[in-house]
């Protein structure tokens, strides 16, 4: 079976920072996040999260697509995102009110705690809207595919896996969000915010000006590849022979994504890109 090349991965390493938040300390944070493990008390910020509940689940699992997933997410970034919100520097009407409703303590040590709770949750996938995920259009998607894991050169856009890293889990550390699995309504509004400076806490307003350097459209397939990405195929579950890596892949009508989460049915992808690819080839022999 054929199936769009994964050559483009490798371009990740010479992107820039393509991230969806600030990878560097902004001067509105108040705990340190930056390069340090993950602070806090998960079993106390489960006590503190019923006012989040109510969009994003209990446990983290969106309760609309409008909504991010919380579960699973990097806990710097997670903390970040909410002493933002609680200084102003990330504007969002519906979270700086709920901010305002977590008293302050010494350090943020009660986002500290939420942070941590959320951030040891499992994302699931049949869970609240996460259940409703609609399929993605394959040329949707291969377009997202080609600019997240390979960038826009001509327009001077890195590889969004630059930072985010090929599977979509982010980098911890560092404050880059996870983007796997996440609703793509809700990283493709964050992406318009970006690109006309509604949101601009991003390290060196970054994220703005690269959001600004992709079309509408191309926001949205890189948001549509991030919400049907899944980690366990690019990273694989364990070692794996060269054999079973082969069969895995070409079970994938483009890498890191199951068929199942397309709208064309596997062998309308294999067609299409057997197609695509005799055209080529016949046009090179001209």
């Amino acid at each position: 079976m054929h199936q769009v090349s994964s050559r483009l991965l490798p371009a990740a390493v010479f992107g820039s920072l393509l991230v969806l938040g600030a990878p560097f300390a902004h001067a509105a944070a108040t705990a340190p996040y930056l390069g340090v493990a993950p602070q806090g008390n998960a079993a106390q910020g489960a006590g503190d999260v019923a006012v989040c509940a109510s969009c994003h689940g209990q446990h983290g699992n969106s309760m609309a697509p409008n909504f991010p997933n919380l579960a699973g997410q990097n806990y710097n970034y997670l903390l970040k995102q909410l002493e933002d919100f609680r200084s102003g520097a990330r504007q969002n009407a519906t979270m700086s009110a709920m901010i305002q409703t977590v008293p302050p303590a010494p350090g943020d040590a009660n986002l500290q705690n939420i942070a941590r709770y959320f951030s040891s949750q499992t994302l699931n996938l049949k869970a609240n809207a996460n259940a409703a995920t609609p399929k993605v259009p394959f040329d949707l998607a291969k377009e997202g595919y080609l600019i997240y894991q390979g960038g826009v050169p001509s327009h001077k856009v890195p590889a969004c896996a630059a930072c985010h890293m090929p599977s979509g889990l982010g980098n911890a550390p560092m404050a880059i969000p996870t983007l796997a699995g996440q609703h793509a309504t809700y990283v493709e509004n964050e992406l318009n915010l970006f690109a006309t400076g509604q949101r601009h806490n991003s390290a060196g307003h970054v994220m703005e000006v690269i959001a600004r350097r992709l079309r509408p459209e191309q926001r949205k397939a890189v948001a549509a590849y991030a919400e049907v990405l899944d980690p366990k195929l690019i990273e694989g579950i364990g070692p794996l022979d060269y054999a079973t890596y082969v069969k895995d892949r070409a079970s994938q009508p483009l890498p890191g994504v199951l068929a199942s989460a397309l709208a064309m049915p596997v062998k309308a992808v294999s067609k299409k890109v057997e197609n695509k690819a005799a055209g080529n080839k016949k046009a090179g022999n001209k």
